[in-house]
């Protein structure tokens, strides 16, 4: 039998051969690289898009935004306002333009007799 060291050594020889395959080389290794990048689309018309958060409700998006509750429900066609889901994702209408209450104008004015 053959002890480990005349195996090893009979490993190496074997490896130390002659020079006739020394010429060949070996193809060339495919490599892939992860390059962390952001990106960030534009969207057509500067359209912005809003994941609810827990607890928050359309009024708070709304405020946030500074367009009507009425806006977001049209442009999204939410049927219920007040089931909105955490987590979903709603449009957030764009040019639209906040007008303050104006006071009520009373249903009869008075009227000048002569």
């Amino acid at each position: 039998m053959l002890s480990a060291a005349a195996i090893g050594a009979a490993v190496v020889a074997g490896c130390a051969g002659d020079d006739a395959g020394a010429g060949e080389t070996l193809p060339p290794i495919r490599t892939t690289t992860t390059v962390a990048t952001t990106t960030s689309s534009t969207l057509p018309e500067g359209r912005i898009f809003y994941e609810i958060k827990p607890g928050e409700t359309l009024s708070i998006i709304a405020e946030r935004f500074q367009v009507p509750v009425k806006a977001i429900v049209d442009l999204n066609r939410i049927e219920d306002p007040d089931d909105v889901p955490a987590g979903a994702t709603i449009e957030i209408p764009r040019g639209v333009v906040l007008v303050p209450e104006l006071p009520e104008v009373p249903s009869s004015a008075p009227t000048s007799e002569p």
